[in-house]
Parts: structure tokens; sequence; C-alpha cells
């Protein structure tokens, strides 16, 4: 199963008690600075994350002070994300999260991380050149 899901239309998932749905829009997430700012309000991470790719790669690894057991991205405006960035910045962070959903998929008793993306041949086209699977929906 694909850790990327395509939407064909724009996205209607919302937080429950069991999953916590960060949303990541491009028209606001332009830059990484403010890539990492939403993560430390939308994932609750301290003060003293490292705001940096490094610390993403291990943070986005660990999520244990999460208490739901389900973590969804979904990206809306994906055209926009890190558009003031160069691709290499944008094609890692995909990269490290399709490989951080995949080692969570190993353990089946810890947290499950997705990543939606809203109606984009962008995300598309990046997702292909990172050889990186993806579904449709």
């Amino acid at each position: 199963m694909a850790n990327y899901t395509i939407l064909d239309e724009v996205s209607t998932k919302h937080s429950t008690e069991k999953t916590l749905v960060v949303i990541i829009d491009g028209e606001q997430v332009d830059t990484l600075d403010k890539f990492y700012e939403q993560l430390m309000i939308q994932l609750n991470l301290d003060d003293d994350f490292g705001c940096n790719l490094d610390a993403f790669d291990e943070m986005i690894n660990d999520l244990d002070w999460l208490e739901e057991n389900n973590i969804h991205l979904v990206f809306k405006n994906y055209d926009d994300f890190l558009h003031e960035e160069n691709d290499e910045s944008r094609e890692i962070i995909l990269t490290i999260l399709d490989d951080a959903a995949s080692e969570w998929k190993r353990d089946a008793d810890t947290k499950k991380l997705r990543m939606y993306i809203e109606p984009s041949e962008l995300a598309e086209d990046d997702l292909e050149t990172l050889g990186i699977e993806y579904a449709s929906s």
C-alpha cells in the first residue's frame, strides 16, 4: 500500500480521537522555516525542535508524545509548497515522509503515518521523479 495518496478533490479530513490531521497549506508554507513552524504548532513540538531536515527526520520517526495512533498529513495547494526553496528541499521532505511511513508500517502496534495531497500535477511529477509509489482516490 502506498504511503501517499493524490486526492481527486479537496480534502475534508479532520482530526478525531484516534487520528491527527496535520494540514500543510502551500500558500502559507513557502519556506522551510514556515514548514517547521507549522509542524511545531500542529504536532505540539517542544521549543527545542531543531528546525532542520535532520531534526525533522528524527521527529517524524518518533511521534511518541502524540496520543493519536494515526497521523495524516494533508498537503493543500501543493504547487505553492516550499516555492521559495529549491526543488531538492521539497523532494527531501517527501522522501523523509515516505521512509518514515514505511518504517511505521513495519511495527503494527505503533503509529500509522499517511500523506494526502490535494489534486496536483506537480505532486505527481515529484513523486514519480523520486520513484515514490502513490495511490489515487
